[in-house]
């Protein structure tokens, strides 16, 4: 019994052997690389059934491989929009406050001058160029000394008053004549001309103290206009330019400032 159940086990591991040894090996083809030369040499069978489920197919690797990818659609940029011809408003810059340099305006005087010595200052003047509301004159009489004296009573309101005044001076002693000469002092009593101011002086004196009180005395002596121009709202550069002419033509009658106001 023992040996027929030990028979039976070897034949069974024979047959179990002989099967084993009739199986074609498996390679497995899913640890390395799949390349055409092995392609080619594999039985016209192909993959057995355990390699062909989870390798891909040659042909469906190489067609992939010849068609190009399909590429993603890039964006299309948006239209430019016109860029507008009209001119861009600009901000106004805020401009800074500019201080304001006050410039100090003089005023002076050149003075005094006799005719010729005004004929050359007013020529110098010229060449600064001045508004007319900046120039101005003064003029003062000179009456020079040791002249004659002119002792006068001034017309009454009528001829019949003042022929009445000239018959109470003569019966005082004092002769009185009517000036008829053209002039300012037409229809004035002349009570008469003194070589020296004193005279008149003396004779105007004895006259109010007999009542006659609007006698008066008139220098006839020689006269002469003495001017003084007056440069007013100058600036440091016309200043500059005033005292140069001066030095120049009339070096010794200077330009003397004054109070504007």
């Amino acid at each position: 019994m023992k040996w027929f159940f030990a028979a039976v086990v070897t034949l069974n591991l024979l047959v179990a052997g002989l099967i084993a040894l009739q199986k074609a090996p498996q390679d497995d083809f899913g640890a390395r690389e799949v390349s055409p030369q092995l392609i080619s040499r594999l039985p016209d069978h192909g993959y057995p059934a355990r390699v062909a489920a989870s390798a891909p197919s040659v042909e469906q690797g190489l067609t992939e491989a010849s068609v190009p990818l399909a590429l993603a659609p890039l964006p299309v940029p948006a239209p430019a929009k016109p860029v507008s011809s009209a001119p861009l408003a600009v901000a106004p810059r805020a401009e800074l406050p500019v201080a304001k340099v006050e410039v100090v305006k003089q005023c002076y005087r050149w003075g005094e001058l006799n005719d010729s010595q005004l004929a050359r200052a007013r020529g110098g003047i010229a060449t600064l160029r001045l508004p007319a509301a900046q120039v101005s004159d003064s003029v003062r009489e000179d009456k020079q000394a040791g002249g004659k004296a002119w002792v006068y009573y001034p017309p009454l309101a009528t001829q019949s008053e003042t022929q009445t005044l000239i018959a109470e001076l003569k019966a005082k002693g004092l002769d009185s004549y009517i000036v008829r000469n053209e002039g300012p002092f037409r229809g004035y009593l002349s009570l008469g001309l003194f070589a020296k101011e004193e005279g008149a002086k003396a004779l105007v004196k004895r006259l109010k103290d007999l009542g006659f009180d609007k006698a008066q005395i008139d220098a006839r002596g020689a006269s002469s206009k003495k001017t003084t121009v007056s440069l007013r709202a100058l600036t440091p550069e016309q200043v500059d330019k005033l005292k140069a002419v001066q030095q120049r033509l009339l070096p010794g009658i200077v330009v003397q400032p004054f109070n504007c106001n």
